[in-house]
């Protein structure tokens, strides 16, 4: 076994090289006075070398024409075009002058066809991240947050912050990418038996609705952050709101080391890239995180560790180069919750979720000759392996005698009667396996004045569940009432999706105007779904349109004014994830007799039991249509962005609520004879009478409309001479509206003669939300590289908040009762004794809530020490000032949020 273990390890990290010719390249580095440059990153065709104290890197490389990109922080960005025939010394100087003005702090937006934000290692660096959800602030809109991790951190791009619990598509749709590979969460069936337990602590932390969630996402180990908020090329699917690409460090990085606390949580951090040959690098990390949502209650915690070895094997393959790139992640949750004994409570009531996953990835990347028509092919794979515990424990005290079914088949049933005081331990085994695989190829040629550069592939996903599922034992459930039983999630059937994509982007110069046009298009369909489900049959075709146009310069002053317009049109399909697709099955017991006698053994409970299957076979991808249009402006460093967007998502994935009318017979317990007894009575000498009654479940719908509209803009100038500051304004006006898009189903929790309400109405609308703000976040940083210096202050808030509940229609449209007979509400049923009541209550729904304008004031400031010695600190709400607002007649002065909430770093690199 262990010769195996070695051999698959030695596979991953190795690859027989293929023979060839190699040449000879020696960069040397030199500054404006020639001396050595040490440190400096020099890169080459995928290859990147750190000098060394003489400034020298050395490359062995095929013969042909490269690109060298040499980079400082002390130092301008240089790069030159070598022609590699024979053995060569370069030697490079770079200009004496700062680089500042390619410091950014915060994010930068990327020049382009659609709406990208780009986040640095250095803005990382200064931000102070514990976790990925902390980057958020950075983008156009976004604001700072104290960090939250006893919930699960779900996403919101372009959105107003409170979408409610059935409209949250967007964040499932928004896709990451880890290294250029997914990150999957469709097989995600981590869900409690009891979500209610401990103040809801299980149904705050489930995700299997909501995607990624971003707590589990370090950030000491990533080398950038593309978020696309736009529209994603055609290679890019499964997907209705945005894009994530996270890309980690890669090469030759000095040992590093990190410590960071705050009044959350505390963070541990190291991290090594080593070069263990010319064409081999590999990378290493480990992070650990353990938080508490209190620091003095030591029984609420939150713990994150990640590991990751990641390995660059650069060779070649019939005399072409092969870039091999492969990593072995490990990632590990855990969530925990207990009684504090101090609170006099019995400390048995626990909660204790545990995640870890394990992932193999590897990435090919085949560059063949520019004369080919593909001359570059990309093949990523990967396998992530999820090993999920959810673990329960309650105490449960009844109030009195309750009796309990313990069939699993639908039918007349017998139960029993639990001990009135007794511990339930439950839990959920879900392991998830999430399979990729995704092949590209890509191109260019020039044709005339036109250039293609064009791109075709095929993407395959994989995701099944093989845990042991929801599990508790019957005789000690965690609630008297159970709608479930215990169910395996191996027999749940795999959630396949195949797509193929083509793209082209088309570069034309006409003069001194420049065009650029992407257009592409996304085929795709779930695979290996029984016929009865409607998806199965279905397939979808995404187009995806970007065009960009570069106007002439506009001469002012003699410097040039840049302006370039980009427009863009998409569209986007999520499929249902598997616990959408196939739900656990209703349960409903109803008692029949209920005969609880002092003597135990003329105790009997008789139950008829009912099954549905709770699955929505009409159930299809969400849609999401997103337009958007874009200006940017360049004037002598000066850049200035404005972006309108429109998205329009109506079928989206909602849970909605279903009946079923259930017939059982009500015994008369007075007529049971112990005579007649045989384990129990004989039910046929026992007088009964039939009752109907409404059984309620849920299931999911394409009924929830997200209609997303707004303008992000952004401007940073150019660093200002001897203090190099930089001022940088970001924000967005977001507009968001929530509503249903299929009739829902009500009934008034009332009673009537001591019977449950017998009608349902149907309605039209639902409670329905439309959130308005403008946010804003202006950031003043002064980057003194001669000082090991980075300061920032932050000025952000809103300027208004504005939430507006739409105002329900009140009478339902039709109605039925227990004979399941559909009638059209008239206007007169509203007098009716009992129809009456189906008429809701209204009066509250349309009342608007406008917030005033905020104003927080945040800093940062990050010091070098001594050389690879950091320190780091930040205050946010140094200041917070909230103008009181004024709700219906009355002033509200508010004081929540006040804290400042503050927090160091120690970073080492050796």
């Amino acid at each position: 076994m262990k010769k195996y273990i070695l051999y698959l390890l030695f596979s991953f990290f190795s690859l027989s090289v293929f023979g060839q010719n190699t040449l000879r390249l020696e960069v040397n580095v030199l500054d404006g006075k020639k001396s050595a440059v040490e440190e400096a990153t020099v890169s080459i065709h995928q290859k990147t070398y750190l000098t060394n104290s003489s400034g020298l890197s050395i490359f062995n490389l095929a013969p042909g024409t490269y690109t060298l990109q040499i980079t400082h922080p002390n130092y301008q960005e240089k790069q030159i075009s070598v022609h590699l025939t024979k053995n060569i010394q370069l030697d490079i100087q770079l200009q004496s002058e700062t680089k500042l003005e390619e410091v950014f702090i915060t994010a930068k937006e990327k020049k382009g066809l659609t709406s990208t934000s780009v986040i640095d290692r250095k803005a990382m660096e200064h931000l102070q991240p514990s976790s990925f959800t902390d980057l958020l602030e950075l983008l156009p809109g976004g604001l700072s947050r104290d960090p939250n991790f006893t919930s699960a951190n779900r996403i919101a791009l372009r959105e107003s912050a409170g979408a409610p619990s059935d409209y949250i598509t967007s964040a499932l749709g928004t896709q990451f990418m880890m290294d250029d590979n997914i990150l999957n969460s469709n097989a995600n069936l981590l869900t409690s038996s009891d979500p209610r337990h401990l103040s809801e602590r299980p149904l705050n932390l489930n995700s299997t609705r909501t995607g990624v969630d971003m707590r589990t996402i370090s950030t000491n180990d990533i080398e950038r952050v593309e978020v696309i908020r736009g529209i994603p090329t055609a290679a890019y699917g499964d997907l209705t709101s945005g894009l994530i690409k996270i890309e980690r460090k890669m090469g030759l990085t000095p040992f590093q080391a990190r410590f960071k606390t705050d009044g959350f949580s505390k963070q541990y951090y190291v991290g090594k890239g080593f070069s263990m040959t010319e064409n081999w690098q590999l990378n290493a990390n480990l992070d650990l995180l353990d938080s508490k949502n209190d620091p003095t209650d030591s029984y609420d915690n939150y713990r994150r560790m990640t590991g990751s070895v990641r390995s660059r094997l650069l060779t070649g393959l019939w005399s072409n180069p092969l870039e091999w790139r492969s990593t072995i992640d490990l990632a590990s949750n855990i969530d925990t919750k207990e009684i504090d004994p101090d609170t006099g409570v019995t400390a048995i009531d626990q909660y204790k979720n545990t995640s870890l996953r394990i992932s193999f990835t590897n990435n090919f990347v085949y560059t063949l000759n520019q004369n080919n028509f593909f001359n570059r092919i990309v093949l990523n794979t990967a396998i992530r392996q999820g090993f999920d515990q959810l673990k329960q424990s309650k105490l449960i005290n009844l109030s009195g005698p309750r009796s309990l079914p313990l069939s699993f088949e639908a039918g007349e049933n017998t139960g029993f009667y639990p001990a009135l005081r007794y511990i339930s331990d439950f839990g959920t085994d879900s392991n998830p396996i999430d399979l990729s695989a995704a092949l590209q190829a890509t191109g260019n040629k020039k044709s005339g004045g036109f250039q293609f550069q064009y791109e075709a592939g095929l993407d395959f996903r994989y995701s099944k569940n093989r845990g042991n599922g929801m599990q508790w034992d019957l005789a000690t459930p965690p609630n008297s009432v159970m709608g479930s039983r215990p169910r395996t999630f191996d027999d749940i059937p795999a959630w396949q999706n195949a797509a193929a994509f083509v793209g082209n982007e088309l570069n034309y110069l006409l003069g001194k105007h420049q065009f650029n046009l992407y257009t592409g298009l996304r085929l795709s369909k779930l695979l290996g779904l029984d016929p009865s489900y409607k998806i199965s049959g279905e397939s979808y075709l995404e187009p995806r349109v970007n065009f960009r146009y570069q106007l002439p310069d506009i001469m002012l002053n003699e410097k040039p004014l840049a302006i370039d317009l980009t427009v863009g049109y998409g569209e986007f399909y999520k499929t249902p994830t598997m616990g959408m697709l196939f739900p656990n099955q209703k349960y409903w017991d109803y008692a029949q007799l209920n005969y609880f006698h002092n003597d135990e053994n003329y105790r009997y409970v008789n139950f008829i039991t009912y099954i549905e299957n709770t699955e929505n076979k009409d159930l299809t991808a969400a849609k999401n249509s997103k337009k958007e249009i874009r200006l940017n402006l360049s004037y002598r460093r000066h850049n200035l962005f404005f972006t309108y967007f429109n998205e329009i998502l109506n079928n989206g994935f909602r849970s909605t609520l279903q009946t079923r009318v259930h017939e059982f017979k009500q015994y008369d317990a007075a007529y049971v004879n112990h005579d007649d007894w045989n384990n129990g009575p004989n039910l046929a000498n026992i007088p009964y009478t039939l009752k109907k009654e409404f059984g309620t479940y849920s299931t999911t719908e394409n009924g929830s409309a997200t209609l997303k509209s707004g303008v992000e803009f952004g401007y940073s100038s150019p660093r200002l001479k001897v203090i190099n500051t930089r001022f940088t304004l970001t924000g967005a006006w977001f507009r968001t509206e929530y509503r249903n898009t299929v009739p829902v189903i009500e009934s008034p929790a009332i009673s009537l003669g001591g019977q449950n309400f017998p009608y349902y109405g149907i309605y039209k609308n639902d409670q329905g939300y439309i959130n308005e703000s403008m946010n804003y976040n202006l950031m003043i940083d002064t980057y003194l590289p001669q000082l090991g210096l980075t300061v920032s202050a932050s000025v952000q808030g809103n300027l208004y908040d504005y939430k507006k509940s739409d105002q329900r229609v009140p009478e339902p449209e039709h109605y039925y009762g227990l004979d399941n007979v559909i009638h059209d509400f008239q206007p007169s049923d509203a007098h009716d004794a009992y129809l009456q009541w189906l008429v809701r209550g209204v009066s509250s729904d349309h009342i608007s809530r406008r917030l005033t304008h905020t104003v927080q004031a945040n800093l940062k400031v990050t010091k070098v020490i001594y050389r690879g010695i950091r320190s780091s600190m930040f205050v946010n709400r140094i200041f917070n000032y909230q103008h009181p607002y004024t709700f219906l007649g009355n002033r509200i002065y508010r004081k929540v949020g006040n804290t400042p909430y503050f927090g160091m770093e120690l970073t080492y690199n050796f």
